[in-house]
Formats: structure tokens, C-alpha cells, sequence
């Protein structure tokens, strides 16, 4: 079993780390292996989904910002800061709750094999 961790390396079951390079041997053999097995003996990479509270913690204004916005609100009569950070709420629920999923693997993979199919006669 293979795993993509990124676009310039592969990570094989005994957490050995192969470099995408047309040189190195242990990207030949992935190749290969990929050719003859399938693309099922390759996970893609995995993918890091913030949760709700990182999210909106990267959206919402400093929180000088936030006092001064909630200082002018004040002399206004407007609700600025109010409707500010109920947009933010409503974009980012608290059902979005974040974690780690297995993207798909890349097309330059395939591309890669096809390449070698037609090289190899296979």
C-alpha cells in the first residue's frame, strides 16, 4: 500500500519516504506496482477540514478592531459590530466540527502509469 502525502513524495507501509523523481529507482518500482496492481494500492493524500471554531477565528476582526467598530456602533446607533460577527456565525455552524479525510488520488499518478503501460507494452 502506497500513500501520497504530497506532490513530491510518497510514504510506503514501513514509513519509508520515496521522492517523485524520474531517477530514483523506488519511484520506478511505485510506477510499476501501481501498473500492475491498480490504483486501488494507493491512498491520496490526506486533507486537514478546519472545524467551526478555526474558521471563524480566522475571520473574525482583531479584537481592537472589534472595540473600536463596537465604539462607533455605540455613537452611530449602528449594529456593525453586532451584524459582523453574526455573518460570521451563520457562514461557519457549529455542525462544521473539522477533522482529517483522505483526499482522492492525484491524475499525475495514472498519468505516470500510462506513461509506463505505453513504455512496457503492458
Amino acid at each position: 500500500m502506497y500513500k501520497i502525502t504530497s506532490e513530491n513524495q510518497i510514504l510506503i507501509s514501513n514509513n519509508t519516504i520515496i521522492l517523485v523523481r524520474e531517477d530514483n529507482p523506488y519511484y520506478q518500482k511505485f510506477i510499476q506496482d501501481v501498473a500492475e496492481q491498480g490504483i486501488e494500492i494507493v491512498e491520496g493524500p490526506d486533507i486537514i477540514e478546519l472545524s467551526y471554531i478555526e474558521l471563524r477565528q480566522q475571520e473574525y476582526p482583531s479584537l481592537q478592531e472589534q472595540e473600536d467598530i463596537r465604539y462607533w456602533d455605540e455613537i452611530n446607533g449602528t449594529t456593525v459590530w453586532k451584524d459582523t460577527i453574526t455573518a460570521i456565525k451563520e457562514k461557519y455552524p457549529k455542525t462544521i466540527t473539522g477533522g482529517i479525510k483522505i483526499g482522492p488520488v492525484p491524475d499525475w499518478v495514472m498519468e505516470e502509469v500510462n506513461k509506463w503501460k505505453e513504455k512496457n507494452s503492458l
